[in-house]
């Protein structure tokens, strides 16, 4: 954490607000220039901590979803096949650091899906046997349709067709880099019960071996979200505090885990120890230094830690476990200095700054 606290403001200013040349409209309170977070404390290091924790304003969050219709209008326009879309990733979970912020389309085909041939209505008249080509092929097909309807909606604008899963749009009329995504329904044994959205999974097309893998985007978002309702909001502020955190590292290379993975990680810290009232939020701070500490001090356990979609292991390499000891790094220079800031001392032990911040008390207004 060599950066000083007025390069991170400024940094996490530029993150939150977007490119000053592309600037969307925003609200009342953003146009004074200052956000909310910045009002509640005097403390530049407090400042600062509340900023990486709070949600991105709701209008440039608007603007992301609404350039993501742009670009599935222009499919429904342009390709043959049919397809149904949906979102996936940060920007729905609301977990997402960028006024700017990336958008993922699942495009979806709309005649085809594969199902749990062990669920309880895999033999019934909800299904029916299909007869055209496979999946593969359909999806192969749709990938090449949607490289050349995509390159022909937006000419200006940089179409990457190389990327194995998704195909990325920036740049040209475009505020947002979009990924699109090829897929297709897979029904789950759940899904197949009770018919609740958050067990339908997806089969996402890879374009170097023209086969799927699986993917649960649905129960990811509603396992955070059932996290985030169990602590009081506690968990979306940490899992935007890391990401934040790792964007600012001038060590970046070093911490591996993704977003994906950082949500996972947090899905499994402890409920109490992250449900804080609005005013004691940079006890949230001292509440992450230790559960990564938990993390680090049990790795046999961690190692063995699943994604909240049930989908893999989220430290599935020594080297992603030890990219936890440099996010631990980033926060614990953050708890320090938020300590020392608000007790305004040279310097500070480790007990006494765990303390310190949970027994802060921070203006809610």
């Amino acid at each position: 954490m060599s950066k000083d606290v007025s390069k991170r403001l400024s940094d996490l200013k530029s993150r939150r607000r977007g490119n000053p040349f592309m600037m969307d409209s925003i609200t009342a309170n953003s146009r004074t220039g200052f956000e909310k977070f910045e009002t509640r404390s005097s403390g530049q290091w407090a400042k600062y901590a509340l900023g990486i924790m709070q949600e991105v304003d709701p209008e440039y969050t608007k603007n992301s979803v609404a350039e993501g219709e742009r670009v599935k209008n222009q499919i429904l326009n342009r390709v043959a096949t049919a397809v149904q879309f949906d979102y996936q990733g940060s920007v729905p979970l609301n977990v997402h650091i960028r006024g700017v912020s990336d958008i993922d389309i699942l495009v979806l085909l709309g005649h085809y899906l594969t199902i749990d041939l062990q669920g309880a209505r895999a033999n019934t008249s909800d299904y029916s046997n299909w007869a055209g080509p496979n999946g593969n092929i359909l999806l192969g097909t749709l990938r090449r349709e949607l490289e050349t309807a995509l390159k022909e909606a937006y000419p200006a604008a940089d179409v990457d067709i190389t990327g194995d899963k998704a195909i990325g749009l920036s740049g040209g009329s475009l505020s947002r880099k979009v990924d699109v995504v090829p897929s297709h329904w897979h029904d789950s044994a759940q899904y197949q019960i009770n018919k609740d959205k958050k067990y339908r999974e997806v089969k996402v097309f890879q374009k170097s071996t023209s086969s799927t893998f699986l993917n649960r985007p649905f129960l990811h978002i509603d396992k955070i979200n059932e996290k985030e309702r169990q602590t009081r909001g506690g968990a979306k502020k940490i899992i935007r505090m890391l990401k934040n955190l790792k964007a600012d590292s001038d060590d970046q290379a070093s911490i591996l885990v993704n977003s994906y993975e950082i949500a996972g990680l947090v899905h499994h810290f402890e409920d109490a120890l992250i449900s804080v009232p609005g005013y004691n939020e940079l006890a949230l701070v001292a509440a992450t230094k230790q559960q990564l500490s938990r993390l680090i001090d049990n790795k046999l356990w961690t190692m063995g830690l699943t994604t909240p979609d049930g989908i893999r292991k989220i430290i599935d390499s020594e080297a992603k476990f030890n990219s936890l000891k440099a996010l631990h790094a980033e926060v614990s220079d953050l708890a320090k200095n938020l300590a020392i800031e608000l007790t305004s001392r040279y310097w500070i032990d480790e007990r006494d700054t765990i303390q310190t911040l949970r027994d802060s008390y921070i203006s809610e207004h």
